[in-house]
Order: C-alpha cells, then structure tokens, then sequence
C-alpha cells in the first residue's frame, strides 16, 4: 500500500508523541521536555531514563543508544510493525481514515506469490478432489460462509502442481523463496502442501505471508499440521492467526481470545465468538502479545487444560509482565483437561463460553498463586525460594504504579520487604549504568559535536541553508551529508522536524539530528551563523589533525588494522591525491 506523503505529515503533525509512548511505558516530565526508560538497548529498561521526548517537533532521541525518530518510527521498532501498520494504528488512535491506494511495487514478490496461492488453494476445494475436504468441514460443523471469511483452501496433490501452475508467472527462485515449496536432494522443486486443508495466514492488511496445513486422514510420517517456514514476508513469532479477520468485525475490539489451534479460532466464529486468535504454529510471544494490545487491553489466554498449555500460561504471564499497565486487562481461562475451545463451545455454545471469562483468573491471581507454590511460606526458607522467584519478575514491570503495587502485595505474601529487596539490585545496576555513561561521553568526538552544533542551527533557523557559508562545502566530498540536509532544507523549510527525520536515510545522521531536536539550547540567528562557521572550521581542522595522526603512526609502524582502514578512507574522499598518497594507498592496501 502507498501512503502519500501529504498524510503523513497531517498525522505526525496531529498525534501526540507523547501519549503514544505513554501507552507502552511510564513518562517523566522533566521542564519542558518528558524523559522515559528506552527500550531500544540492553539494560535501557532497568537504568534511568536515557529517551527524550520533544513534544514541540514530535520526536525523540535516546542518549546512550542513540535511537532517534518520530511516532512512526517508535512503533515500528516497539511493536514490531512494517510501516503501514504504523501508520494504520496511528491512524486509528486520532480517527484519521488512511488513504486507501492501488498497491505498489513495494509489495514483494513473495506476497503476491503467496496471494496467487491462497486464490489457488481456495478454488480447488471447490473441485472434485476438494470435496473430502468439504465434508470434513461440514462434519466439524464449519459453513460455507465462514469458510469462505477465513478463504479456507485444499492442496491437491494431483497434476497440475501448485508449482506448475504459479511458474506460469513466477520465476524457480522467486517461488523458492516465498516458502510454498521445497527442493529435494536431486534439486527438483516439489510442493510443500499436499492434500491438506489450507489455513492462509494473513497480515494485518489482508495479504496472505504464510499457511497451516492440516492432514484430513492421519497418515504415518507425515505431522498432522504443517506450516509455512520462515520467509522474507513471514516471522511466526510475529504473526497471529484470525487477527486479520477480528479486526473485519471491529477494529478495536472489546476483547481478544488467544488459543491454540486455527480450528480453535474459525470453531468459535462459527458459534459467534468473532473475537479470538491463535498463535500461528508456535507458542505465543512477548511479540504477539505485544501486536494484540496495539488493539484492545482485554486479553484471555485460552489454553488446553493440559501440562503443555499449564507451561504456555506461565510463560505468558512471563512475556506480560513488562507490558502491563494500569488500564491492561490479561487474565487466563483454564479448560479441563481433554478439552479445547472447538469441543468446549460445540459440547456447551456460546453462553456457556462467555461465561467462562466472567470466571478468568487475572494475571496477577495467578502470578501470586504460583508464587505461593515455589515453598512453604510458613518457613523461613520457603518464603526465600517464593521471593527468589518472584523478584525478576516484579522487577521486569515497566509500569511505577503496577510495580508498586505487586511490590505491595509480594511483601504481604513473603513477609518481606521487596522493596528493599530490588533497592539492592538497582544499586547494582546504577553502578555500571554511571560508568557506562562515562564511556560514552569520553568516546563522543568533536567531529559529532561539531555536527550536532551545525544542526541544532539549521533547526532553530530552516532558511540559513541558504547561506553562503556553506559554499566552502559545496564541492567536498568530506562533506557529502551536510550538503545533503543543507538542501533538504531549501526544498523544505517548513518540513516538520518529525516528517524532516523520515526522509534522512543515513541512521547515523538520523541519530544526531534526533539529538539536535532534542536540544533545549536557544540561539539567535547570529549566534546560529556563528556556530556553524566554528563547526565547519572545526570539522576541517579535526580531519586534518586525524590524517596527520595517522599518518604519523604509520610511519612508526603502530598503526592497527581499523586505523588503516580509517586512513585508507580519508584519503580515498580527497578530491585530489598526491602521488605520496596514491603510494599510501597502494602500500595500506599491501599490508
């Protein structure tokens, strides 16, 4: 899907940045500006708060990993999004309809690959040899209707192929890649599913990026279940089954059902219960999770009654933690065991399924409850083990008023004093998060500073790109990229600072300019033309004094390999080369 650039910058310029981070993890107001933990490097969650959030452009900028960007750029790395689903769910929280447009050429190959394939799937359970298939439908009380909502399919086996019929439009190594097939020791190319009841599993836009295929007839050596393998278009980690179709009935809906299987979910649309997904041939994850509360924040986890969905439960209330928030609502139901949501609903109907999340347990009844199990709480010893237990957990809250209050309560449970108790850890981590923070300042260098002068200039005053100071620049190649933001200026002074960042693809540039706009320090427009003079004469000079450095150091022979490298560079970018250099150059190359 193309999006014009006209909306983006009309929906960067309407939501709140702000309020969008404050979703997913507690904010601090500091002066004018907000300050919150970054989740975007390692120990950035358990260290202070290192991202800056700028209202005024709409962007942030993390400090220590350097990550910068805007709203959209946020989710996406946050929540695991492409950029349309950014944009979709961005859209959705301001009430802003995203421009519906022909699809580009941006869509991949293997997407329309995997398109052509469910059209195909689909059309052949109409045929003879898909009529097994319909029959099984009908026996697991499945209509035409919702087999028709989900494009349900069957895998023939027989000729023609799927390969045979899709390399009528496709190249052998554009099919290899999409994930339909696979290649047997003498290299021909064979189907991956065959005679199966296909399951299209369908992004967030409707495009089909993967399927599950099941057996109509157990048959030895062959799964059950099968399903696509990893591709370009399809992570499983990623992807939930039915999410798709629950958001063709509402788009935010009021709450979401997480089971097991695919028949789990198209079972309960069937009964009237429109509301559920399932986790696409893997167990759930943090990133699933994470996907479904972009959407509603009232969660039941519907797993078998069993020991494997017991440990899948658990491990849910692991990958929650850190996501919870004041306003979330994750709570687990519990089948017996033997039963699942497709025998629970067809043996009771809806009324009685609906029934069953009035009697959920929360997520933190049975965080506590499992707390309670780890020991004998009425010894000393056992209430160690429970508390040794529970502190990582409580600790990974991002939420203050969440994690205070499971603090609360993990003390009353253990009798004793967690507070205290992740005091001593975060001593601990304050220690190496200063020194860590040392490391940084020391390695920043002048040249980077002297570019984030620059630029903090250019922000404050867009129209003094047009400058003759810059025209000692203008041919340098050293210089490339301050040419390069000096003319998107020109063309755009009046660019919003978030839109200005989306078209600065170099992420290095990105992240200095994402500090520069983050920068609370106020010139005047002399003061501006100021400070990019001095930073333009202090990134020539620098450069010159790190060639002769170089240069110096291999002549002496301490020159290291990343020096080389480095020297090799500033030479190569020259727009004239001594014959002594061109002699370097071949020698550096030698060695």
């Amino acid at each position: 899907m193309y999006i014009p650039n006209e909306f983006i910058e009309r929906l960067l310029g309407t939501v709140n940045l702000v309020e969008v981070i404050q979703k997913r993890r507690p904010v601090e107001r500091r002066g004018s500006a907000y300050m919150v933990k970054c989740p975007f490097h390692k120990g950035g969650e358990e260290s202070n708060a290192s991202m800056k959030i700028y209202e005024g452009t709409g962007t942030f900028h993390c400090f220590t990993c350097k990550e910068t960007g805007n709203a959209i750029s946020f989710l996406m790395q946050h929540d695991n999004l492409d950029f349309v689903e950014a944009v979709e769910l961005l859209a959705s929280y301001v009430g802003m309809e995203v421009p519906k447009q022909e699809k580009s050429a941006a869509v991949t190959k293997s997407t329309n690959i995997n398109n052509k394939a469910a059209e195909i799937f689909y059309s052949q359970l109409k045929e003879e040899n898909g009529k097994n298939t319909i029959s099984y439908l009908k026996n697991r009380g499945i209509s035409g209707e919702i087999a028709k909502f989900f494009n349900l399919g069957y895998a023939n086996a027989q000729k023609p192929s799927l390969y045979e019929k899709l390399a009528k439009e496709f190249t052998r190594d554009e099919l290899n890649e999409s994930g339909l097939f696979y290649i047997s020791e003498d290299k021909e190319i064979y189907d991956r599913f065959r005679d199966r009841l296909m399951f299209p599993i369908r992004n967030i836009k409707g495009d089909c990026i993967a399927f599950g295929g099941r057996l109509l007839k157990d048959k030895q050596k062959h799964a059950k279940y099968l399903n696509s393998p990893k591709t370009k278009t399809y992570n499983k980690k990623y992807e939930l089954y039915g999410l798709y179709e629950v958001r063709q009935i509402k788009k935010r809906p009021d709450s979401i059902y997480v089971v097991e299987g695919y028949m789990d979910v198209i079972s309960l649309f069937q009964h009237g219960i429109k509301n559920a997904v399932a986790a696409a041939g893997t167990a759930f994850t943090l990133e699933q999770l994470r996907k479904i509360l972009n959407y509603t924040n009232m969660i039941y986890i519907v797993f078998d009654g069993d020991e494997s969905g017991q440990k899948a439960s658990w491990k849910t209330v692991e990958n929650a933690m850190g996501l919870v928030r004041e306003d979330t609502m994750i709570s687990f139901i519990f089948l017996k065991e033997g039963e699942d949501p497709d025998s629970f609903i067809k043996d009771n109907g809806k009324e009685a399924f609906d029934s069953l999340s009035k009697n959920a347990k929360s997520l933190s009844d049975y965080f506590f409850e499992t707390i309670k199990s780890k020991g004998d709480l009425s010894t000393l010893e056992g209430r160690t083990m429970a508390a040794k237990f529970a502190l990582p957990l409580i600790k990974s809250i991002s939420n203050e008023t969440v994690k205070q209050a499971y603090i609360t309560e993990a003390s009353n449970v253990c009798d004793l004093d967690f507070a205290k108790l992740l005091q001593g850890d975060k001593s601990q981590n304050n220690i190496s998060t200063i020194q860590k923070e040392e490391v940084i300042v020391d390695t920043r260098s002048i040249m980077r500073k002297s570019v984030l002068g620059i630029f903090i200039a250019m922000i404050q005053y867009p129209k003094i790109a047009n400058s003759k100071i810059f025209n000692q620049i203008k041919d340098n190649s050293r210089f490339t990229f301050l040419n390069e933001i000096k003319d998107m200026y020109i063309k755009n002074p009046d660019l919003p600072p978030s839109m200005f960042l989306e078209k600065i693809e170099n992420e290095k540039i990105k992240n200095v300019f994402g500090e520069a706009l983050v920068s609370e320090i106020k010139l005047s427009k002399e003061d501006a033309l100021s400070m990019i003079k001095d930073c333009l004469e202090i990134i020539a000079k620098s450069s010159v004094e790190r060639e002769e450095i170089l240069k110096e150091k291999y002549n002496i022979k301490e020159l290291s390999s990343s020096e080389k490298r480095e020297l090799q560079q500033i030479i190569l970018k020259k727009d004239k080369m001594t014959q002594e250099e061109g002699e370097l150059i071949k020698n550096l190359s030698s060695n």
